[in-house]
């Protein structure tokens, strides 16, 4: 399921707030498999929440965030990443995280109602790890697209030109996958 996925919201009643990555083979592939942080920031929730089963949400450094607002053309008040539906954790509340540091690794979401999959959300306030918007206008309002995040790193909708594997911005900065 992507960002605003319509077919998401028609089978659960709800919009979605980011994206689902899988191995390409799909399934329960990619169960266990390790999460890293993408970028450099502090650890505001890591537990189990209802729905999003074992959650890792990372406050973005200021700098990051600003960065982040700089590539996007728009001010941001905040910067987290949500990591949902993790197996297990590997940071707490608090915790100093760098790009790529261990967080936890692919689970199954809440009473492993799920096939293995990451939920990785962006939200740009605030919001309590357990709350999950009803309505795609406050999804518009507190998430960023992951999507246009991703061109924004890829400095400019030229995903093509990327070479294949880990992608690693300046300094540690970022780490994403150009495919």
């Amino acid at each position: 399921a992507g960002y605003l996925d319509p077919n998401y919201k028609r089978r659960f009643g709800v919009p979605h707030t980011g994206e689902d990555w899988n191995l390409r083979t799909g399934g329960d592939s990619d169960l266990g498999y390790p999460v890293q942080a993408i970028f450099p920031g502090r650890v505001v929730a890591a537990g189990y929440y209802r729905v999003w089963g074992n959650l890792v949400v990372v406050e973005a450094d200021p700098w990051v965030k600003d960065f982040w607002a700089e590539r996007l053309g728009e001010p941001l008040e905040a910067l987290y990443a949500r990591y949902a539906h993790l197996h297990h954790l590997t940071v707490a509340r608090g915790d100093r995280v760098e790009a790529n540091d261990h967080l936890g690794s692919i689970g199954k979401g809440d009473g492993g109602r799920y096939l293995a999959h990451l939920h990785l959300d962006f939200p740009r306030l605030p919001i309590p790890p357990e709350a999950y918007p009803s309505q795609e206008a406050q999804v518009r309002a507190q998430y960023l697209d992951p999507a246009r995040v991703w061109r924004a790193l890829a400095f400019g909708d030229r995903s093509n030109l990327l070479p294949p594997g880990p992608l690693y911005a300046p300094a540690r900065l970022f780490v994403g996958d150009a495919e």
